[in-house]
Order: structure tokens, then C-alpha cells, then sequence
């Protein structure tokens, strides 16, 4: 609960020195506006930790990181491997390209397209992979 007052104190601190930038200066007050943003975060999961601490009196198991769009193609597969993975790539690119078409005001769609860009360059480099490997067997 410490740790997580004085976050609050660091958050509150800076959002006190707001009122002291002119209107005009938006760019100087967005790496302040960041860091309370960062503060807050860091807060709230410091709060979510304690809660879940005195509800079940042990810590909550550190969450298991998904693997990224990129961490999803093994760099020496075999051919076959690289066309299934290009499959379910191409599958992932038509519902992330469904999902931003049809939700376009949704709060992740920013993530959406940004996933779908790297999807799709992960698609080039999958299909310069399998022409690679079809003709080194030539």
C-alpha cells in the first residue's frame, strides 16, 4: 500500500504543475500529461495486486505473455510448416480486417490496425520464405 500512495502523491504532484503551461504549449504538456498516464497505471496495478492479495491471501500468478504476431513464425520451418502458418495467418488478417472495417470507432481498433500491419508484413516475409526454400530444393 506504500508503493502504491506514493504513486498517487507522484501522480497528484504532477498533475498540480498543469495549470502552470499555457493553453498554446500542448506539445511541451503531453511528457507530463505521459507521465501521469504511466503513474496512474502503475497505481492502479499495485492497487489490483493488494486487493487480489487480501482476497485470496497469496500474490496473483505473474500473467503469461501471449506470443506477439511476430513470435508466431519459427525461423527454420519446413516448408509445410511455413504454408500452415501462412494459412492461419492469412485467416487472422481477414478478421482483423473485418473487425477495423466493422468497428471502427472501437477502443482497440488503433491496436487492430496496427496488428493487422504487422500481420501482413509477417505475410510478405512468409511467402519470401516459402519461394526461398522451394527453389534451394530445386
Amino acid at each position: 500500500m506504500v508503493q502504491a500512495e506514493a504513486l498517487h502523491r507522484e501522480a497528484a504532484i504532477l498533475s498540480n504543475t498543469l495549470h502552470t503551461y499555457p493553453a498554446e504549449a500542448v506539445e511541451a504538456v503531453k511528457p507530463v500529461i505521459q507521465a501521469i498516464i504511466d503513474k496512474r497505471m502503475a497505481w492502479k496495478q499495485v492497487r489490483q495486486k493488494a486487493e487480489y492479495l487480501k482476497k485470496f491471501g497469496e500474490l496473483p500468478p505473474e500473467a503469461e505473455q501471449k506470443p506477439g504476431v511476430t513470435e508466431l513464425v519459427a525461423v527454420d520451418s519446413s516448408l509445410a510448416e511455413l504454408q500452415v502458418q501462412l494459412q492461419r495467418l492469412n485467416v487472422n488478417i481477414t478478421k482483423y480486417e473485418k473487425k477495423v472495417k466493422d468497428q471502427p470507432e472501437h477502443k482497440k481498433a488503433g491496436n487492430w490496425a496496427a496488428d493487422l500491419d504487422k500481420m501482413r508484413a509477417l505475410k510478405r516475409e512468409l511467402q519470401q520464405k516459402i519461394v526461398n526454400q522451394k527453389y534451394e530444393k530445386q
